[in-house]
């Protein structure tokens, strides 16, 4: 902890000594006024500049979202210090922050990551990779959130924030086209309703060929067509604010285009078979099934009400969403018999929340900044997937082979009470203090069936060889106290130093694709997490430098553990730590131009071996999933007046050490280090019409977004190549 600390503080002397080091540079007229904006946020439920907060956080507003070109939480991960998010299909992104997360798809687990939309938090991870669609910003939160966020949030938090109606008549449309003939559209209209009331109406369509082909058939795949409308209002009467909102999203997408990637533990005769099957292809040509797919439909209603008394405001949130998808992936990506394996896997998913929050919050100017407030959460989930696996030898005799379904009927339900509180005192110090009692209940109905009924035993994998059908019933629950402690000092100004101690916790969880009964009825331990953290946050130089930084120390205990070992998903629970630290900053070089980046180092280890029925798994020393040692980001950022309206750019450069898909730390899940660079350039004239063209990954680099093992080969989907867009545009 030392080592980092006294890295974190080297950096922070070298970078401000680089700044205040060319004073004359400084002092030049034009630039006397240039200043990096305030960043308001909302992460403690009460708005605040982002400089204020002790939490290690970062903010991505409506221009920054729009010239990096974002159009989903997985291309904002990427820019946040210490994220990852992969995805292993449309309705199981994997979002990972300073180690933790999860890839567990069980109708009765929880991310690790909490995601949520207008303050509603997501239960299924499905629901909340949606298409961004007028969004006004999005904040990660990095470390445990257990106070104000409770379920979901052991790891950080993700919370998308909508555009609100606003008391003005405005409309905006766009106009897309891209790459892999990318087209598509947006229609967004703002209107008052009276003197004290508006709506606004935002409606998206985008549609792609796909950058992926499947062989021999040449159909498209990685492509698809998506939809998305939300409607808002908002109306004030006296002390009164109500606002509701319904959305909803159509996807329909191409399915995966897997490509088996060969290690150095790869068998001899599979590297020499695989390369002759796939000689003259690249990787973004597969023989996954040109029948597979990704669909999903996702609707939701939201309505928030608050009342503002004399002494406090009151906040009330009701939600309802309705999350239902289904998908086909081939797992291997070759055909069958040539290589002696196939795997078809089919999953479909009906998921509906209800959630209600009440919350008291303190005005802002009150001498102690306070929130509390009750949560109730339901959630009913029913999930099945079919394995349709095809053997031969010298894999696994044809026996092997069979047709599965695991079944899960899930009924999740949380109860939480919370209070926070910020207390300043002797002028410079400020103590939060916060804490969070929860109670997670699950009851599951868990069916393994043998489709073939018996008639070519063994049993199929990926139940068989070793497991039998079932049908259990099983419930449990789980309750855990979760605090947050944060001492902060302002011994100069707009210098803030803060060390904090969180505590997290996840619901304990039982298991998909259980291979026993016994497995299936048994849940696995809650995880609880530890987090303590030294942070530093300042704007100097006239506000035009902002530097933050963060070293940390995470203590996971129970940290549910999920591994492909063959096909049979074995389940634990395990010991892990990790030590990192974080840096990000902003300097305004010019009143024009803005240049700035993160940078992440994770020492994550697991610190103990861990139990799945009578295995021992070899866990201890071996690093995270989708823990990259090291990440950092660049970017700079530019607007002039010009040609009688305004120009704007931005270059934006990313770079990812290697990373391991699962626990196993085997070399056919590990995918390389990459970097990745976009660009954006637009001109808007003064009439509200603007042209705007973007690029992702100008460099063409070939790096993989998701990773399943199976005899020594890593079945990967890779990312996007080379792409190009523009959109055109206008405002009135």
């Amino acid at each position: 902890m030392k080592t980092i600390i006294g890295k974190t503080a080297s950096a922070a002397v070298l970078v401000l000594a680089a700044g205040l080091a060319s004073p004359s540079f400084a002092q030049t007229s034009q630039d006397q006024a240039a200043s990096l904006d305030d960043v308001i946020v909302t992460a403690q439920r009460r708005e605040q500049s982002l400089q204020d907060v002790p939490i290690a956080i970062t903010a991505f507003g409506a221009e920054t979202l729009e010239r990096t070109a974002a159009a989903g939480i997985q291309d904002v991960a990427a820019k946040a210090p210490g994220v990852t998010l992969t995805q292993f299909n449309i309705g199981e992104p994997q979002l990972y922050i300073r180690g933790v997360g999860t890839t567990s798809d069980s109708a009765a687990s929880d991310p690790s990551i909490g995601v949520s939309i207008d303050e509603v938090s997501i239960g299924r991870a499905g629901g909340s990779s949606l298409a961004f669609l007028d969004i006004e910003r999005v904040e990660v939160l990095r470390g445990p959130q257990g106070t104000l966020y409770g379920r979901n949030a052991s790891g950080g938090a993700l919370n998308i924030y909508t555009r609100k109606p606003q008391f003005e008549d405005t409309t905006m449309a766009l106009l897309r086209y891209g790459s892999f003939n990318e087209w598509g559209g947006e229609l967004i209209a703002n209107r008052m309703m009276g003197e004290s009331s508006a709506a606004r109406l935002a409606v998206r369509i985008n549609s792609n060929d796909g950058y992926a082909e499947n062989v021999p058939s040449g159909r498209n795949l990685e492509g698809g067509r998506q939809y998305g409308a939300r409607l808002s209002m908002l109306t004030q009467a006296g002390n009164w604010t109500l606002e509701g909102s319904i959305d909803a999203s159509r996807d329909r997408m191409d399915g995966h285009a897997r490509i088996p990637v060969t290690a150095a533990g790869t068998a001899p005769a599979f590297v020499t078979l695989i390369n002759s099957l796939r000689a003259g292809l690249n990787v973004r040509q597969s023989f996954s099934s040109a029948d597979n797919y990704q669909d999903r439909d996702n609707w939701g209603l939201t309505v928030r009400a608050e009342y503002e008394a004399e002494a406090f405001d009151f906040v009330s949130l009701t939600s309802y969403r309705n999350n239902d998808y289904g998908w086909r992936d081939n797992l291997g990506g070759l055909p069958f018999p040539n290589f002696p394996l196939m795997v078809d896997d089919q999953a479909t998913e009906d998921a509906n929340q209800f959630s209600q929050e009440f919350r008291l919050v303190s005005k802002p100017e009150s001498a102690i900044n306070w929130v509390a407030g009750v949560y109730w959460f339901k959630e009913d989930v029913d999930r099945s997937e079919r394995f349709i696996v095809q053997a031969a030898l010298p894999i696994a005799p044809p026996s092997f082979g069979g047709d599965t379904t695991f079944s899960q009927v899930a009924e999740n339900t949380s109860y939480a009470a919370f209070g926070q509180a910020t207390i300043p005192f002797a002028s410079i110090w400020e103590l939060t203090l916060g804490a969070r009692w929860t109670r997670d209940e699950r009851k599951i109905h868990q069916i393994a069936v043998d489709n073939e009924n018996g008639a070519n035993p063994p049993v199929g994998i990926p139940l068989g060889p070793t497991g039998q059908p079932y049908n259990v019933r099983a419930s449990a629950s789980f309750q855990e106290p979760t605090w947050k402690i944060a001492l902060a000092v302002e011994p100069f100004e707009n210098i803030r130093l803060y060390a904090s101690y969180d505590r997290g916790y996840k619901a304990g969880s039982f298991a998909s694709g259980a291979q026993t009964a016994v497995q299936a009825a048994t849940p696995l331990r809650s995880e609880l997490l530890d987090n303590y953290e030294l942070g530093l946050k300042s704007t100097i130089m006239d506000g035009r430098l902002r530097f933050n930084a963060a070293a940390f120390r995470l203590e996971y205990d129970d940290l549910q553990v999920y591994e492909l070992l063959g096909l049979n998903l074995v389940t634990s629970n395990a010991q892990a730590e990790v030590n990192g630290f974080e840096i990000e900053s902003a300097f305004a070089l010019s009143n024009n131009i803005t240049i700035g980046g993160s940078y992440t180092s994770l020492d994550a280890k697991y610190t103990s071996n861990a139990v799945s029925g009578t295995s021992i798994l070899p866990y201890n020393g071996l690093t995270l999933p989708r823990s990259p040692d090291s990440q950092y980001t660049l970017y700079a950022d530019g607007e002039w007046d010009m040609w009688g309206g305004e120009l704007a750019a931005r270059v934006d450069y990313q770079w990812t050490d290697d990373i391991f898909f699962d626990p196993s730390n085997n070399a056919e899940v590990r995918s390389p280090a990459h970097s990745l660079v976009g660009a954006y350039l637009s001109w808007e004239a003064a009439n509200g019409v603007k042209i705007a063209v973007y690029g992702k990954n100008l460099g063409d680099t070939e790096y993989q977004q998701h990773i399943i093992k199976n005899v020594g080969v890593g079945f990967s989907v890779f990312g996007p190549p080379r792409s190009y867009g523009m959109t055109l545009s206008r405002s009135f």
